[in-house]
């Protein structure tokens, strides 16, 4: 072009002709602003007049640099000009400009004062549209294109198939392509790339194979947008194999080929392939290449082992020294102060900080914001802020990293300051900004601020971001609204919510129903839940009214692989043992493949309030004899639990004096409590006075007094047991449950006067309740409510049986029995127990376990009465009380009448 421009120039005299040539020379070679001087000097120059072709090629050169005022000028210079100017060139030139330079409605009015706009015209409304963001637009031009009969050509296919990329608009996609192919571009290999774009974008990515496969010819743009087409899809190691074969067969590749691969190899974390890669391009010679440079220096900071500092992970360093006699440019700079902040180097962060202030990089926002990322995860917070505070004019990333960097340290009030100065500032926050925000208002529990941010965050249009509703249930959940967190859920798909989250919510706030209904919702679209989450569910189900659902989801963790876990495995076993199926927790623990000291403590523990102390002491010295076993405060109470309940208190006191002088365990109140339990229950109260004045006072609280207490009841002591009363009192005059303690030693003794002088002096609960599942449904029956007709014949039956044997209330069991519940309709055969064992009795198949749980204590009468049920009725009789767990069987109970 300089070589025609000095022609140009000698040239003694010129025609329109010389002037078009050279227009036109400029409009198609560049650059494109000599077209337009060029063309002001043909005005100045006067001796000759632009023609139509002239003012096409000047407006296709202002589309070209967007320069939408000078081609206004040129509309306004035609029609100065008249009629007589336009054409079809200069029609078709003026909707190109305008479409290019973003002025569309322009280009609406040009393009339809066209008569009959030819392919061009349609052609240049079409990309248009679809160039500026309009794409819903650009393909109803495609559509009318059709139906007005317009020849299409490569080109148009090419922004419509790009408009349904861009949309993501799979169906109309393929109907594009069955169009092609019936107009017979199926063999275009321009448009054979662009197909396989849409269907990667789509996610489609075995149509993108299929076009691939079946193309006449194929290019490296080709290769390149199938390998792209699957490290978009996740499909990192197909994107690999296709990598390996286009190097094997075609041995070619580019700049871009290499940084999809490294994309690919750093999502797998495959750092001894990402060496590999590294070697080849250093083979074809495009280790200078500053996208790949940059590619490979990303590869290696995310694949190294970042808690190690090992020679391998060093390699970004040694990439940044072969780089130091080269330009670096903001990427390599920004990546390897991302380097820097994952392993808290300090010393070369700053090294980087003075090479930014010589290259002059402090007006790069991604750079500047990288610095201060760095400084923040290097703890300091106070030179972020100096970084921050020199940048003119910061952009939202900048803000996003500071605010960021305050949460990161702690600062979080600091960090609401700072998003309120960015709002003065008007800065527009986006999802990160957001997200810390909300974490900070998490840490300072300050729901209230939650809740304007939620609001904010509505008004911004990220209501329905998918990392923003995450950190909102998040915050929502930890702050005891976890129902406001669930009706986030509709805001994002399924398979995008935080399962974790919400379960965790659930449990805090004890909504078990919603966990389950959770746990089915992700089940239907196959949910991540990690053993953790599987753990809250199993916790979910541990009441024995929820066996069959606890059932249920052991068989789904089964199935997805989570039981294996020790984690989980743990609470199955707590599961099974609070459901009542003590022989179900022990099958778990017997088939774990790796038991941990939470396992042998759950088992353990489930053994003693089953009332299988012998057992539970037997697994306590074997797990004693694993010395890869680690004891721990529960592990013992279980263990003293188990020597109470066996009147061993000689072994009692040896393992609680072994808790701190061998395993180095301070005992707490509980464990104290157990040896009170131990010897109040042999009946050691001079042992108990001497233990109990021994004890350090501060572990000397309600629950010691409560076990004496208990213990003075068992055996009848009511002097020991008025003086446990008067220190319960000390210490809580409002807990009305130790008068009734007390009142119960009473009537036991058959000290009737005392017993009723105590009446004014206890709060007894009068409604209670129990549950029984029948076939995945719970029913519950209340102590004021009168036993449906079935129920009562039930209850008349079991009781004419029960006359049979020979049984008589006596006075002190109807007197305890009164105090427990209110009875209806005479006998304690009415009590919500009985009624709820009537019930199982009637509905349940004949032998299955009948499994109940009571709100409050078992009365001594309901006690007695269904351990002489469980002569006849010839099943297990299984309730769980406040107290214990109660299995009634063949007579017997397991709690040993002692609960």
């Amino acid at each position: 072009m300089q070589e025609a421009s000095n022609l140009f120039n000698r040239m003694p005299e010129r025609t329109l002709i010389s002037w078009t040539i050279l227009l036109s020379g400029y409009a198609k070679h560049g650059p494109f602003n000599e077209t337009l001087m060029l063309f002001v000097d043909m005005l100045c120059y006067g001796l000759v007049c632009p023609d139509a072709f002239v003012y096409a090629v000047v407006l296709r050169a202002c589309a070209e640099v967007k320069d939408l005022s000078f081609g206004c000028g040129i509309h306004a210079h035609v029609l100065k000009r008249g009629p007589g100017v336009f054409d079809g060139f200069v029609d078709n030139a003026l909707v190109n400009m305008y479409a290019s330079c973003g002025s569309l409605d322009d280009a609406v009015v040009v393009f339809q004062g066209i008569g009959s706009p030819d392919l061009v015209g349609w052609s240049s409304m079409l990309s248009g549209y679809v160039k500026n963001g309009f794409e819903e637009e650009g393909l109803r031009v495609f559509l009318e294109m059709i139906c007005c009969g317009v020849e299409l050509d490569a080109f148009v296919f090419s922004m419509a198939i790009k408009g349904c990329a861009n949309l993501e608009y799979l169906e109309f996609g393929k109907q594009i392509h069955c169009h092609m192919i019936k107009l017979g571009f199926g063999c275009c290999l321009f448009l054979g790339n662009s197909l396989m774009d849409i269907y990667a974008k789509c996610g489609y990515s075995e149509g993108m194979k299929q076009v691939f496969s079946g193309m006449c010819e194929k290019d490296l743009i080709s290769w390149n947008t199938l390998i792209m087409g699957y490290v978009h899809n996740s499909l990192y190691v197909e994107a690999l194999r296709v990598f390996r074969v286009l190097i094997e067969e075609v041995s070619e590749c580019d700049d871009f080929t290499i940084t999809s691969s490294l994309k690919a190899i750093t999502s797998l974390g495959n750092l001894d392939l990402g060496r590999e890669i590294h070697g080849y391009i250093i083979k074809v010679g495009l280790e200078s290449n500053q996208y790949v440079a940059g590619s490979l220096l990303n590869m290696y900071i995310e694949c190294a082992n970042h808690e190690t500092l090992n020679q391998r992970a060093r390699v970004p360093l040694k990439l940044y020294n072969y780089y130091g006699g080269r330009k670096f440019d903001g990427y390599f700079i920004a990546s390897m102060l991302k380097w820097c902040s994952l392993q808290s180097d300090l010393e070369t962060g700053e090294v980087l900080h003075s090479l930014i202030l010589k290259l002059n990089l402090n007006s790069d926002a991604y750079v500047m914001s990288s610095l201060i990322d760095m400084y923040s995860k290097c703890g300091i917070s106070e030179a972020a802020l100096r970084v921050f505070l020199r940048v003119k004019e910061p952009e939202i990333a900048t803000w996003s990293a500071l605010i960021s960097g305050f949460c990161l340290n702690g600062w979080y009030a600091e960090a609401l300051e700072l998003f309120q100065k960015m709002q003065f500032d008007f800065v527009e926050a986006n999802e990160f900004t957001f997200t810390s925000v909300l974490l900070a208002c998490l840490a300072l529990e300050d729901l209230q601020k939650g809740r304007e941010m939620h609001c904010k965050i509505l008004r911004s249009g990220f209501g329905s971001n998918v990392s923003v509703v995450n950190t909102l249930i998040s915050l929502y959940s930890e702050l005891w609204h976890h129902k406001q967190a669930l009706k986030l859920c509709s805001l994002v798909s399924d398979v995008e919510i935080s399962w974790k989250l919400l379960l965790k919510a659930c449990m805090k706030a004890k909504d078990f129903e919603m966990v389950h209904e959770l746990l089915g919702r992700i089940q239907l679209c196959y949910g991540f839940i990690d053993p953790y989450s599987a753990c809250d569910i199993l916790n979910s189900c541990a009441n024995p009214v929820l066996l069959n659902v606890g059932t249920q989801v052991q068989a789904y963790m089964t199935k997805r692989g989570l039981i294996s876990h020790s984690t989980t495995g743990n609470c199955l076993i707590d599961m099974y043992a609070e459901c009542g199926k003590i022989a179900d927790a022990e099958l778990v623990f017997n088939s774990m493949p790796e038991k941990n000291s939470c396992s042998w403590t759950s088992i353990i523990s489930a053994k003693v309030n089953h009332g299988r102390p012998f057992e539970a002491l037997y697994l306590f010295k074997d797990m004693q004899r694993k010395h890869n076993l680690k004891m721990d405060p529960s592990t013992f109470k279980s263990a003293l639990n188990a020597c109470a309940l066996m009147g061993m208190t000689d072994e009692a006191y040896h393992l609680f004096m072994s808790m701190d002088k061998v395993y180095g365990i301070e005992p707490s109140e509980e464990h104290y409590s157990c040896m009170v339990e131990a010897l109040g229950r042999a009946g050691m109260f001079e042992d108990v006075q001497e233990f109990i004045n021994r004890m350090p006072p501060v572990k000397l609280g309600a629950l010691i007094w409560k076990s004496l207490l208990l213990s003075c009841r068992v055996h009848g002591d009511i002097k020991l047991a008025k003086y446990a009363l008067e220190k319960l009192v000390e210490l809580d005059p409002s807990d009305s449950s130790v008068y009734l303690m007390l009142k119960q030693v009473y009537l036991m003794l058959g000290m009737w006067d005392d017993a009723s002088k105590m009446r004014v002096k206890i709060e007894i609960l009068r409604t209670n309740s129990s549950w029984i599942e029948i076939q995945n449904k719970v029913y519950e029956f209340v102590s004021d409510q009168n036993p449906t007709d079935e129920v009562s014949d039930k209850l008349a039956e079991i009781n004419d049986k029960m006359k049979e044997t020979g049984y008589i209330v006596n006075r002190s069991d109807l007197l305890l029995m009164m105090i427990e519940e209110e009875e209806y309709g005479g006998a304690g055969l009415h009590h919500t127990e009985m009624k709820a064992v009537a019930f199982g009795l009637i509905s349940l198949p004949h032998g299955m376990p009948i499994r109940v749980i009571k709100s409050v204590r078992m009365c001594g009468y309901c006690h007695y009465a269904c351990k002489l049920m469980s002569t006849f009725v010839d099943t297990e009789i299984v309730i769980k009380d406040p107290c214990n767990f109660h299995h009634f069987r063949d007579g017997k109970c397991s709690c040993r009448d002692a609960w």
